[in-house]
This record gives structure tokens, sequence and C-alpha cells, in this order.
């Protein structure tokens, strides 16, 4: 993958990467309705996916745990007009610096430390799907380039598909912003994310450290910033349509930033307003 691919891919990670080779210590965000026992287990190692190749539709809890030396994430994505995995490899070796047109981003744990576990839930209808991570390397190669996806099948259903888990406030996302249904109280919650808009977008939940702004922390992964940023990533989901996470919120100030790319301008989101600020207490 050519190192434009690799700027492209670095900058949606950036954030939580950066945070690990600074000490922080990684928050583990749990998707709410189900627990590990029901979860379909994937395994990351540098740079790998150990698991199942086939699993029913149906509403989904997706766990991975890391077992690399290395940030892991799930991002999960739908195979769409008959294509594989080989097909996603050949256009990403054709246009290295963006997807192609027949995939559909459907969510996926975020990015946990070593020896760490993340889950997120989401309704998986049948057909093909790819676990890639793109999470950069030290060198700036993101570990799909590395050969860290695996090929998944989604089957017909036997039984009951389940049920979407029950979600206190939910977190809206357009081109570009986010809306919160509500305030946040202290405590644990499930948060329900839709994307509304015409492009992938993320959540990146972070603390803020006191007197700090969403803004200062997005800034810090600017070209040029230097310094840790002002606060720690605290949960949230990849790029999705509809996704559910599991936060535990202290009283503080709270960001929400899109580190997606925008394809025309190759600008972050969060550099074109796509950032949100509320305060638990």
């Amino acid at each position: 993958m050519s190192r434009t691919s690799s700027r492209f891919l670095s900058l949606l990670f950036c954030c939580l990467f950066a945070s690990v080779l600074q000490g922080m210590v990684s928050h583990q965000a749990f998707a709410g309705g189900r627990g590990d026992n029901s979860a379909v287990l994937f395994v990351a190692r540098d740079y790998g996916f150990d698991g199942p190749a086939h699993i029913p539709a149906g509403v989904t809890t997706l766990q991975v745990v890391n077992k690399g030396q290395d940030l892991h994430h799930v991002q999960l994505l739908k195979l769409l007009q008959g294509k594989t995995a080989a097909d996603f490899r050949a256009a990403l070796k054709a246009n290295p610096a963006g997807f192609p047109a027949w995939i559909k981003f459907v969510g996926g744990p975020n990015a946990v430390t070593p020896g760490s576990k993340s889950l997120a839930t989401m309704m998986l209808t049948e057909g093909e799907y790819l676990l890639i991570c793109l999470i950069p390397d030290k060198a700036g190669v993101p570990h799909v380039a590395l050969g860290m996806e695996k090929s998944l099948s989604v089957t017909a259903a036997k039984g009951a598909v389940g049920s979407e888990p029950k979600a206190g406030v939910t977190i809206t996302q357009a081109d570009y912003h986010f809306a919160l249904s509500s305030g946040v109280t202290a405590g644990t919650h499930t948060i329900r994310v839709i994307n509304h808009g015409t492009q992938p977008h993320e959540v990146v939940l972070v603390k803020l450290a006191p007197g700090a702004a969403v803004t200062d922390f997005a800034a810090a992964f600017e070209p040029g910033a230097s310094g840790p940023p002002p606060g720690m990533p605290v949960g949230g989901v990849v790029g999705i349509e509809t996704a559910y996470f599991t936060s535990r919120f202290e009283p503080g100030r709270y960001g929400l930033i899109c580190f997606f790319p925008d394809p025309a301008t190759g600008k972050p989101h969060f550099a074109q307003g796509m950032t949100k600020e509320f305060t638990v207490e």
C-alpha cells in the first residue's frame, strides 16, 4: 500500500494510536444488552484475526480481544455486488487513497489496547463481510495492508434474530455534525448511534481534561501539533449505519469526534466541524 494510502488511513485512528504512545490507559467500551457469553468472539493478533468463518444473521454482538502488541479494532465491511475479499484487495491496490463503492460500513468494536477487549452490537443481514483493522503500525502502515483481514459469511438464521439493545441516549450523525437526543447523566449508559450522513462516520468518545475544549483535543492531531492531547478516548464505535455501545460516564466534560476523512478534500471530518461537547453531572 502506498504512502498516500498510509497517510489517508492513519489519520482515521491517529487519536487512539497516539494516546497509547503517550501511555494513556484505554477505557473498555461494552455493547449493551448482551454479555460476553452471547458475543461472537474474534481474537486480534499482529496481524490477523482468529474467529468463526460463518455466523447466523440477526442482532449480533461482536467482541474483539486484543492478543497482539499493537492497538487493534474491528471495522466490519459488507461486500456488495457479489464482491470478494480478493476484489477488495485489488480495489485498494488500484486506488489506495479510497474505498470501493461496493462496500458498506457496518460498524464494529472500537480500538483496544493489548490485553483488552471491546464489544459493539449491530444488525447483520445475510451476505459476505470482511473484518479489517485500519489502525496503523508505528511506521504508519495500516494493519489491513499487513494482512489483517478476515472473511465472514452471515447466513440465514434458523431461529429468532434477537432484539436490539435498549438505549437511553441516541447520537445522530450527519455531514458534518453530531446531535444528542438528551443530556447524559453520570453512570453507565447504552448509546445508540445512527448515521444519517452521506459518508461513513465514527464516534470517538473522549473525556476532556479540565479546561480543555473538544477542538483542543482534535487540534492535537493536526499537522505540526506537538504534545499529548488534553483528554482520553473512552469508547465509541467505528464506521457504521446503526450500532450500539455502552460506556461508563463519570462527571466532567466530554467530546464526540469523527476522524474519518472527507473523500473530496482529504481533511478529517472534525476539521469540518464534526465535534460536539457535553457535560455529565
